[in-house]
């Protein structure tokens, strides 16, 4: 019967509730707002399956990708965190009449992760969440679809790939899976009392939130937010409180901090990224709309991208495309004000002040930096053009 003491050993992957046979394993939310699995003993029949699918010590893939890739698909780029190759290999795989399963928002704005049978349903999979999402019943599904011998292609975050491999428990040659160059994931807990604040902050329901809204910036992206009025607020990071936490990886799953699953080692046949370092590999794409980075790890996911038609690829070096994108550590140093941070945040009325209390300011050279670094490419891009 699987016990979580030690926090940081379950990754929140669900592959243990979706494998009780009995169904005694639940996901609990704890003092921080993230899920953890609690098991029933009265109901528990002693089989050890949920203990056998747990990834946290029993996942030791590891590969280096043998192909990494530029690129960018025109159709899909307004609406993509950066160059549009999931919808792409969505498409792809819808086409061939099989389904795909993604994280989206619900209209309560809470994170789950749900299919697609088509291209319609498929765009609220699109972009970033910064949140943990939840999973059940997504693994039996698959499981389902792919013993129909139906394509599946499952995006998520590498521990959610690592957890997806060991609870089917073998290979199936029409399942794709493509994990993302993650950054950690923040408690739905916190995401949820966040929003709510916002809503009673604003007097009015919110509809839709982009954590990445490149409107304006692939660079210094926004996030945006819609309220039933049709209204929309706009915050980038240096003034949005979640985004800063989240960036300074104050509101990680402890999990998060010696991450098991990152560069290469979940198991996924592609792994998608920001090319961050665009300006250095393909100058040519810098023009501020976004690029992916498209890591090739199997001969499965190599067969998938290339199938694909985008407007833009080239093939680049893996170590420089990984440069520059934090996604690609795969340890990270807890905050030393992070218990204290999680202590007072359900307890407080004001989760905004809290929040923005513990935002560490960006030192003023820093900020300086940045913006003649912008200013410098945006001069190389109108002398390239």
């Amino acid at each position: 019967m699987i016990k979580i003491t030690d926090p940081s050993k379950c990754c929140g992957c669900f592959a243990c509730v979706s494998s009780c046979p009995v169904g005694c394993i639940v996901m609990t939310r704890d003092q921080e707002g993230f899920d953890y699995p609690v098991a029933d003993a009265d109901l528990c029949v002693g089989c050890g399956r949920c203990d056998s699918v747990c990834p946290m010590d029993r996942h030791d893939y590891e590969a280096e990708p043998f192909a990494a890739y530029a690129v960018r698909f025109d159709e899909y780029l307004a609406g993509s965190s950066s160059g549009g190759v999931f919808p792409a290999l969505a498409s792809s795989v819808l086409d061939e009449g099989g389904c795909v399963y993604g994280a989206v928002q619900k209209s309560d704005m809470k994170t789950v992760h749900a299919e697609a049978s088509d291209m319609a349903q498929m765009e609220a999979m699109r972009g970033s969440k910064y949140v943990q999402s939840n999973l059940y019943p997504v693994f039996e599904d698959i499981r389902e679809k792919l013993q129909m011998n139906r394509k599946v292609l499952f995006s998520g975050t590498p521990c959610q790939i690592a957890g997806l491999d060991n609870f089917l428990g073998k290979s199936y040659d029409n399942l794709l899976t493509v994990d993302i160059a993650c950054h950690g994931v923040p408690p739905p807990g916190l995401w949820e009392r966040y929003v709510d604040s916002l809503e009673k902050e604003a007097g009015k329901k919110i509809v839709h939130v982009d954590f990445r809204d490149k409107s304006r910036s692939w660079r210094h992206y926004r996030m945006s937010i819609r309220y039933d009025d049709g209204t929309v607020s706009y915050s980038r990071r240096d003034n949005n409180p979640y985004l800063s936490l989240f960036m300074q990886k104050m509101i990680l799953r402890p999990s998060c901090y010696d991450c098991r699953f990152k560069c290469g080692r979940s198991g996924s046949d592609i792994t998608l990224s920001d090319l961050w370092s665009v300006s250095d590999l393909v100058p040519e794409l810098d023009d501020d709309k976004g690029v992916s980075g498209v890591f090739i790890n199997t001969v499965k996911g190599m067969h998938a991208f290339g199938s694909l038609r985008p407007a833009f690829v080239q093939e680049v070096d893996p170590d420089k495309a990984r440069s520059c994108n934090s996604g690609f550590s795969s340890d990270a140093e807890v905050p030393a004000a992070r218990d204290e941070f999680f202590k007072g945040a359900y307890q407080t009325p004001d989760i905004l002040a809290h929040m923005k209390e513990y935002v560490v300011k960006e030192p003023l050279s820093r900020r300086i930096w940045r913006s003649v670094r912008s200013l410098l490419s945006k001069i190389k891009r109108r002398i390239l053009v």
